[in-house]
């Protein structure tokens, strides 16, 4: 049973508000109607929305129902559209949140805040090992694994990335059967790969299979950005070339 929808739907009697009053401004009152009927899910972002609006607490929400999974995704998600917009306060506010348990996805969200703040090297080697080990130790990698992937290839070393990278190319291709937030995080987790190896002057030969890769992605809107960054750097790599041939 999709708890999310029917708690939402118990809150809102509770709270005496029509779905319009609820959902105005976040998503249309029928969409609202088929969420708590639990037949259209809901993405973590709305999910976040639609609390803060009604000033409903987050943890508690999903407290209620140890719904660990959909803790962490809205957690991840927020430490994203912060880090996105670079909003240190916003990511001190998630690591001073006491309620919120997951060692592993703080210290990501700690590593985010640093590299906003550029001070990266300050990250210490033991920080980098509590990722590591977990990744490293985890046989098959979920929705929170990649996402840590994603905000976190600069903790391993260039061999151990190259073979996190080839591991992901080689082992995630159901595309059709990915949900829109498990192929942003792969978009995410390759155009990240690619600016790295942009910034280190990696040939881009030697890694046109993850660009072939990314480039069977399927072109849903969520991921449109990663698809624009994929495309600056191409750019950027051209006119490097380019340059480099006019010296």
């Amino acid at each position: 049973m999709d708890v999310i929808g029917e708690n939402l739907k118990n809150i809102r009697l509770s709270l005496k508000l029509t779905r319009k009053e609820f959902a105005q401004g976040v998503i249309d009152s029928s969409y609202l109607a088929h969420i708590e009927k639990n037949k259209n899910e809901i993405r973590a972002i709305t999910l976040v929305k639609l609390l803060d609006q009604n000033e409903i607490s987050i943890l508690e929400f999903l407290d209620r129902y140890g719904n660990t999974e959909k803790k962490n995704e809205i957690y991840e998600e927020q430490a994203s559209q912060a880090f996105f917009n670079r909003d240190v306060d916003t990511l001190d506010e998630l690591l001073e949140n006491s309620a919120y348990p997951n060692l592993i996805i703080r210290q990501v969200v700690c590593l985010m805040r640093d590299k906003l703040l550029c001070r990266e090297c300050e990250f210490s080697d033991s920080r980098k090992k509590i990722i590591k080990r977990f990744l490293l130790a985890t046989d098959s990698w979920n929705d929170d694994c990649l996402w840590i992937i994603a905000n976190a290839l600069e903790v391993f070393e260039d061999d151990e990335v190259c073979g996190i990278i080839s591991l992901i190319a080689r082992n995630y291709t159901e595309f059709d059967k990915y949900s829109d937030r498990r192929i942003k995080l792969l978009a995410q987790i390759i155009v990240n790969f690619l600016e790295l190896c942009l910034k280190h002057k990696v040939p881009i030969w030697k890694i046109n299979k993850i660009f072939s890769y990314m480039n069977k992605l399927p072109n849903r809107p969520v991921i449109f950005y990663e698809k624009t960054r994929l495309a600056t750097i191409r750019i950027k790599d051209f006119y490097d070339k380019d340059y480099n041939r006019n010296i």
